[in-house]
This record gives C-alpha cells, sequence and structure tokens, in this order.
C-alpha cells in the first residue's frame, strides 16, 4: 500500500511538472502564441476535401485528394487553427495551407474563405 502510495504522489508530481512545461503549453489552447504560430507554420494542407473521419476530433483529419498529385492524403493539422473550420467543408472544397506560411483558405464552389492565424486577439502573419 505504502508504493502505491509513493506511486501515485511521483505520478501527481509529474504531471503538474509536464503541465508548467512549455512544450505542453505549445498544444494547449492557453500556449505560447509565438510558439503556436511556429507549430502552424509547419503544417501543409494542399487538398480536395472528401470527408473527416468518423470519429471527431479537436485536430483536423481531412480525407481528400491531392492537389497537385491527385493522390489520396489526409490533411492533419495538430494546432486545431484548420479544425476550426471543419464544420463548413464541403466535399469538394479546396483547402489550401501552404508550409511557411500562417493564412489558409478554403475554396468552394462560388466563395473563397481567406483565414488569418490569430491568437490571444492578434493576428499573426
Amino acid at each position: 500500500m505504502e508504493f502505491l502510495k509513493k506511486t501515485f504522489i511521483a505520478l501527481v508530481l509529474c504531471l503538474f511538472t509536464l503541465s508548467c512545461n512549455k512544450v505542453t503549453n505549445r498544444f494547449s489552447l492557453s500556449g505560447n502564441c509565438e510558439d503556436t504560430a511556429e507549430l502552424f507554420r509547419e503544417v501543409e494542407c494542399l487538398q480536395i476535401f472528401e470527408k473527416l473521419p468518423t470519429l471527431r476530433s479537436y485536430r483536423l483529419k481531412s480525407e481528400g485528394k491531392h492537389l497537385k498529385t491527385g493522390t489520396d492524403c489526409v490533411c492533419d493539422d495538430g494546432t486545431r487553427a484548420l479544425g476550426n473550420y471543419a464544420d463548413i467543408l464541403e466535399k469538394g472544397d479546396t483547402i489550401i495551407k501552404r508550409k511557411g506560411e500562417l493564412t489558409f483558405s478554403i475554396h468552394k464552389k462560388d466563395t473563397v474563405i481567406v483565414v488569418k492565424w490569430e491568437c490571444e486577439g492578434k493576428v499573426y502573419e
């Protein structure tokens, strides 16, 4: 029993330490905006959208065809930025997010939606 108590305390301390870690904060809603912007700059998604996975998630894991090659691809954005727009995606829409940029666009049949990356009220370029 004493071993379990010590293990539990060690686990709680470890989780507390990790929750204060800058790396962990990069993936949380209250993380450092500059660090998260750098992560989003690494995301690339050039896709003709077909569908979202059946399980909903904060991440966008859309399935479709690569815009340039026509091969099947999955856009996977762990920063939540693209996932915020999952509800407006329809089959045939084109998602364009180029690596190195913070702006992305969703091209619909008659409309282009351009989204600038924003964090804590500030627009980043």
